[in-house]
């Protein structure tokens, strides 16, 4: 291959199709997809698999990745009918969804959802940096300072405030690679455990400490797969980022302004970014789940690093989801932005070009407005982080609600309303899943505690 078709082969991702360079590529797009999907959540996926079964974990897993695929490229298509130029958000994309039912303020509706939900995430993210960090250097024997959580939830912050200033997300490729990098590294070290390479129950010696590991079922009862349902329709959630990938597609690398697909390849790239990410986290899930599954039986908790005796393994383990969940902050941040700026643009009345200008950051309006409503993300967070040591019951209805609306429930809709031909009936399967899993979600919050084992 001559240099001149190498270099050619290797820029082809950041050109548009008028040969323009242009913010995006599937690889970045995938590997901040990816990172979304993959953060703190996905230590609760052996606990899930021990609600659920050998035998049913596994197609659960598939049967929400499946969904989850489904709702972003219909998302995407959605976001075409609003028009790339707009450079469309949830927003945008409920609101002409709302105009042809004749309802108003579906979209400001919308992006409140998800930027409360965007905002609870990334300040659970820094509560577990705070959480994780001490209690790995403990392990080390590290005393003083460097045990107070507050000193590793400000570190966080500054790491990932510092990140959530970048105006397009796709500049997080590098930083999403990191994590992605410290999510193989986590399972490779549940893995060994599960090979028996350490011992899993070194701090079970004594009768008094109780069994180690518990049993293991292909299927399990009813009542507690329907307790897991929430563990896996939400280890997928990633749809609020799906709109800033394809837009970088269309974005250009200069200034930022529209750059037009003529060929319609855009599209494709979409379902490869999305079948790319999807499929990484599924690989993630189905070894992690199953890893953790085995080791412990039922007897594994909501948190499967609890579960692991104190070890310099499970400290490096817990520094590396600390560096995971610190690379995912801006992911949670910018959609938090997209939607504040939106809502900020709709309460002083701007409309049309006027609010395109504020939602540009390439605009003088737009990159003043990004910096005040950034300064507020990271202050934010970070002050509920340092105050608060447990969000528990908040997050867990903020997810249940919020989750369910951006993945489930306006992909649904918006697809039904939007889009034609099979389309249509796949987005109707999504809002009725959406419609069934919110309700049960909040019942389990409230009443579910003593269900199942």
């Amino acid at each position: 291959m001559s240099p001149t078709a190498k270099h050619e082969r290797d820029t082809a991702p950041f050109l548009s199709t008028e040969g323009q360079p242009v913010k995006g590529s599937v690889e970045a797009g995938t590997a901040v997809l990816a990172n979304t999907i993959l953060g703190a959540g996905m230590l609760g996926l052996p606990f899930a698999f021990a609600s659920c079964g050998f035998a049913l974990g596994p197609l659960m897993l598939m049967l929400f990745a499946t969904c989850s695929m489904s709702a972003l490229i219909l998302l995407s298509r959605c976001a075409d009918k609003v028009g790339r130029e707009q450079f469309p958000i949830f927003y945008d994309v409920a609101s002409l969804a709302g105009n042809k039912l004749g309802l108003t303020n579906v979209g400001t509706v919308i992006d409140c959802f998800v930027a409360i939900k965007c905002l609870g995430v990334a300040t659970s993210y820094l509560i577990v940096v705070g959480d994780s960090i001490p209690k790995a250097l403990e392990s080390f024997g590290v005393v003083g300072m460097l045990l107070n959580r507050t000193v590793w939830s400000l570190w966080a912050l500054c790491i990932g405030g510092s990140l959530a200033c970048m105006k397009d997300i796709s500049s997080l490729k590098p930083f999403s690679l990191i994590a992605l990098s410290c999510v193989l590294c986590i399972v490779f070290l549940i893995t060994l455990f599960a090979f028996k390479v350490f011992d899993p129950c070194a701090d079970h010696i004594l009768p008094e400490d109780g069994p180690c590991r518990g049993k293991i079922e292909l299927v399990t009862e009813p009542i507690t797969i329907i307790r897991a349902l929430p563990l896996f329709v939400f280890s997928y959630t990633c749809h609020q980022n799906i709109f800033e990938i394809g837009n970088d597609l269309h974005r250009a690398a200069s200034d930022g302004k529209f750059v037009p697909d003529p060929q319609g390849k855009n599209p494709d790239k979409i379902i490869r970014i999305v079948f790319q990410a999807v499929g990484l986290a599924f690989c993630v899930y189905m070894v992690l789940g199953s890893a953790g599954y085995y080791t412990f039986g039922n007897l594994v908790t909501k948190n499967v690093l609890v579960s692991y005796p104190e070890s310099y393994v499970v400290a490096v383990a817990r520094i590396a989801i600390s560096l995971v969940v610190t690379a995912c902050y801006p992911l949670q941040a910018h959609p938090a932005r997209k939607c504040l700026t939106t809502i900020v643009g709709v309460a002083r009345g701007a409309q049309g070009t006027l609010l395109e200008d504020l939602k540009n950051p390439n605009t003088p309006e737009g990159e003043k407005l990004m910096r005040w409503i950034t300064s507020f993300v990271i202050l934010f967070t970070g002050c509920v982080a340092i105050a608060v040591h447990d969000l528990g019951l908040v997050l867990s209805v903020v997810g249940a609600t919020g989750s369910t609306m951006i993945s489930y429930i306006v992909p649904g809709a918006s697809s039904f309303i939007l889009l034609e031909g099979p389309q249509r009936w796949v987005g109707l399967a999504l809002l009725c899943i959406g419609s069934v899993m919110m309700p049960v979600s909040l019942y389990l919050i409230f009443f579910g505690a003593g269900i199942g084992h």
